[in-house]
């Protein structure tokens, strides 16, 4: 029985010598088990017990009637496997004399990994929230700060909320590993189309970037589409916007190259004065090399310029 389990067991005599030992103690303690002390080739760290409870305290323990159940310990001395759960329980072969002691130990390799992993992303979960938040209350006081009317926050500021949302959706789709570029474009601007309009033209869109140059590049078209609706291409019926990739992007300070230009709308000027939805635009992939957007107010149609950082490109 003791042979076919797939934990380390192993059974002292009443004084704390190994007289049994299956395969899978092994792990455990890689020489011959078998007659010596348990404490001197097994040593334990028992975790929280600020070094009280030491390998031979538990098999004096045990011997005296106190079992002992599930307890984390780390074995100093494994060859490879270095953390456990050990329980350990008095040995009664006849009646209730107790003839020594039974020590299990069970892996936990895999659990002590998935606890690390767990809290890995708890760390970036925490990350994520507090930059998210940051970023939203810079939102909400620039917005305010340039809107004439309550009405003028609400409307723009849902706006760009509603923006940052769905590029976290995208991204929540892909397990927050990438997006491409094609689906932040058209995420942005279906709210805006007919699909079945050919208002919109991409070219060279699959291209997989960054969660933090997703979002970023999310609340760029937000802010180009908006923009748009009111006052470009997508005021007018026969308005049409294309956006491709001009090249770069293969090599560390070389950037992608992006290009949304307007055509098919109202004669376009530069604005007497530049809102918040510029910032956004300007700034917002700035944070690399090369990174960032420039707006030219060409009369045939808006032109904006961005450029994905290389090391943002997946």
């Amino acid at each position: 029985m003791i042979d076919s389990a797939n934990e380390a067991v192993l059974v002292c005599d009443r004084n704390g010598i190994i007289t049994h030992a299956n395969a899978a103690s092994s792990l455990v303690y890689a020489g011959n088990r078998i007659g010596r002390a348990f404490a001197e080739v097994i040593p334990l760290d028992f975790h929280d017990t600020s070094g009280v409870l030491q390998a031979d305290d538990m098999i004096a323990m045990v011997i005296a009637g106190t079992p002992l159940r599930g307890i984390e310990a780390t074995a100093t001395n494994a060859p490879k496997v270095k953390d456990y759960l050990v329980s350990a329980a008095p040995l009664r072969v006849a009646g209730d004399r107790i003839s020594g002691a039974v020590v299990t130990m069970v892996d936990l390799s895999h659990r002590k990994a998935a606890d690390d992993q767990q809290r890995l992303l708890m760390r970036e979960l925490d990350h994520r929230v507090k930059n998210t938040l940051a970023m939203v209350a810079s939102i909400s006081a620039r917005t305010a700060a340039r809107a004439d009317t309550v009405e003028d926050v609400q409307t723009v500021f849902s706006g760009r909320l509603q923006a940052l949302a769905a590029t976290h959706t995208l991204l929540l789709g892909s397990s927050w590993t990438s997006l491409e570029l094609g689906a932040i474009v058209m995420s942005e601007l279906a709210p805006h189309i007919d699909a079945d309009a050919g208002q919109i033209a991409t070219e060279g869109l699959a291209v997989a970037i960054t969660p933090r140059a997703a979002i970023a590049f999310g609340l760029i078209v937000h802010e180009l589409a908006t923009n748009a609706v009111k006052y470009g291409a997508l005021s007018q019926p026969g308005g049409r916007i294309t956006v491709r990739a001009l090249g770069g992007g293969d090599g560390e300070s070389n950037p992608l190259v992006l290009e949304w230009r307007e055509s098919g709308g109202p004669p376009v000027a530069p604005p007497e004065h530049k809102g918040f939805g510029h910032t956004v635009i300007t700034r917002s992939l700035r944070y690399g090399t090369g990174g960032g957007a420039e707006l030219d107010f060409d009369p045939a149609g808006l032109v904006c310029r961005i450029s994905i950082p290389s090391g943002d490109l997946v």
